[in-house]
């Protein structure tokens, strides 16, 4: 096996383990990263042959990437290590392609239109239900244009649903004043919460990431297989 073919089984090892975690607990050990990291950086200096600028390059400039995604709220710190931890291990493949940066873009692409897809299914489940005869009405503050968009991005909680961040405030001092928000300031997943609050999806964005990278590197792992 040729060491770039080390490197993807590696990664492919670090991202399974890292889904398992980031499914069960949401909580990925650092340890993880960096054990895995070392490992990658051991293959740089045996194949230093083949290392280049273009690999400097795509490793910082993943790096900048990942810590703009964390700082935007688009990923949360576990999944920017994950993003580090690609750029160590396999920045470029393909001669040309910066892995972290792609791999991660396909994972953001599947996060969202899953997310957008399985909020619209349960509303429209609920906007059918005899039970419900209108969507969030609770929130009578927003205006329709928001209240169409809620339709996309949030839900009611189902009780068989173990991760999700509130997504709606209520204001004290005027009890029936609802409002909910899109990027929830709520970064705490409420693996706990009971009720019927409204919710939107907090995806074990590693798995999708494991998932972006299989499809990426398809073609190479067949050819693996094949041999």
């Amino acid at each position: 096996m040729e060491l770039f073919q080390i490197r993807i089984v590696i990664l492919l090892m670090l991202f399974g383990i890292a889904s398992v975690y980031d499914y069960k607990t949401r909580k990925i050990p650092d340890i993880l990263w960096i054990v895995f990291s070392g490992v990658g950086c051991i293959l740089h200096v045996i194949d230093y042959e083949s290392y280049s600028a273009y690999h400097v390059i795509s490793f910082f400039t993943s790096c900048v990437f990942a810590f703009l995604l964390y700082r935007l709220r688009f990923v949360g710190m576990g999944d920017m290590f994950g993003i580090i931890s690609i750029a160590v291990i396999l920045p470029i493949h393909y001669e040309f392609v910066m892995i972290p940066i792609l791999g991660t873009i396909l994972a953001l692409i599947m996060v969202v239109f899953a997310t957008v897809l399985y909020n619209f299914t349960l509303n429209v489940m609920d906007l059918m239900s005899t039970k419900r005869k209108s969507l969030f009405s609770e929130f009578v503050g927003e205006s329709l244009y928001r209240k169409i968009l809620a339709i996309f991005f949030i839900h009611r909680r189902r009780g068989y649903e173990r991760f999700v961040i509130l997504s709606e405030n209520q204001y004290p001092a005027i009890p029936r004043n609802r409002s909910f928000v899109l990027i929830s300031r709520n970064k705490e997943i409420s693996p706990q919460m009971k009720g019927e609050g409204f919710v939107q999806n907090a995806a074990p964005f590693v798995l999708f990431m494991m998932i972006g990278l299989v499809l990426l590197l398809l073609p190479e792992l067949l050819s693996m297989l094949h041999r």
